[in-house]
């Protein structure tokens, strides 16, 4: 019984790991879903992420918990809930508009961070359906810029 309860632990802290490693993959009907790879040439503080979809403008950002700052070749993986946009048809024009926070920040909901620690992205604009996930890359480095591409 006991080595039961152990290999199930293992399984779901192994499922847990490999999510986080790799991102989601996969879109519920109802979310768009980003797998943002990094190819940066430096760890990063932070990452916002503001949306407009249909005109209804959005907020948030990706950060580590234990404040450590985000690896330059991490894998991330971040969602658009259709709830959140009353009648949205299936298929909208999302445009994203990412921006590097350079040193880690506690988050906050203004994103309101350091002017010279921010480093803003040209806008991708693009079609996108729920029930979907998209690649994005983005590379770069805080001498030269940052550049984010749907792939």
């Amino acid at each position: 019984m006991i080595i039961l309860v152990i290999v199930a632990a293992l399984i779901v802290v192994t499922v847990l790991v490999v999510g986080r490693i790799f991102g989601r993959t996969k879109a519920g009907e109802s979310e768009i879903v980003l797998n943002i790879q990094l190819d940066l040439k430096e760890d990063i503080g932070l990452l916002i992420i503001d949306s407009d979809i249909c005109g209804r403008k959005a907020s948030g950002g990706v950060s580590n918990a234990d404040k450590s700052m985000i690896r330059m070749d991490e894998r991330l993986a971040w969602s658009i809930d259709k709830q959140n946009y009353e009648n949205t048809p299936d298929v909208v024009e999302l445009t994203l508009r990412f921006t590097v926070v350079t040193e880690y920040c506690d988050p906050n909901y203004e994103n309101i961070y350091p002017e010279e620690y921010l480093i803003p992205m040209d806008a991708i604009v693009f079609s996108a359906r729920f029930g979907e996930a998209y690649s994005i890359r983005i590379t770069g480095d805080k001498t030269n810029g940052y550049q984010a591409g749907l792939e």
